[in-house]
């Protein structure tokens, strides 16, 4: 009898140890990680606000991009936007069967950035598009958005509204450094 409550214990000390163990590993994998707040994102037309977000490796080497969606100050959902659809080209907003803003890299790479184009929806109605040349930028260790060779913190939507029609796109980005 001795005996199988020296193995019980023994197998509970084991238990407990992988568990912590277990435990140590998860939380250090998550340290290492760390998310940062790359460019917010807002428009005329609504109250949404979209927050682009990185998360960073212990050498400050992107491992994902998110898109925070928020409503009134409270976010309501995220997106997680792969590395390599970057480079493919990303839909950042689609309305009804619009594409409305696009990402794209032909040069990204995670440990230094690259050029982006931000392509949008100028008139749904006649089909047209504009683009916007932007840059994600290492500065050391910090990573930032640029346009014209200048920090970025906030993106701007103008709406592009048709009497009558309403907004049928995005006239122009006001860019807040």
């Amino acid at each position: 009898m001795k005996d199988n409550s020296l193995v019980i214990n023994l197998l509970r000390k084991k238990e407990i140890f992988f568990t912590v163990l277990l435990l140590l590993s998860l939380t250090s994998v998550n340290a290492l990680a760390v998310e940062k707040e790359l460019v917010t994102i807002t428009n005329d037309d609504t109250p949404t606000v979209f927050k682009m977000i990185i998360d960073i490796d212990e050498n400050s080497d992107i491992l994902k991009f998110y898109k925070d969606t928020y409503d009134s100050k409270e976010k309501i959902s995220r997106d997680d936007i792969p590395l390599e659809k970057i480079l493919e080209g990303v839909n950042l907003e689609k309305r009804d069967k619009y594409e409305v803003v696009n990402l794209k890299s032909e040069n990204f790479a995670s440990h230094n950035g690259g050029n982006l184009e931000l392509d949008t929806l100028y008139n749904g109605a006649k089909g047209t598009r504009k683009s916007y040349d932007l840059k994600i930028d290492r500065i050391g260790n910090q990573w930032e958005i640029q346009k014209d060779g200048e920090r970025v913190k906030v993106l701007h939507l103008k709406s592009n509204k048709v009497f009558l029609l309403g907004t049928v796109g995005i006239k122009d980005i006001e860019v807040k450094r």
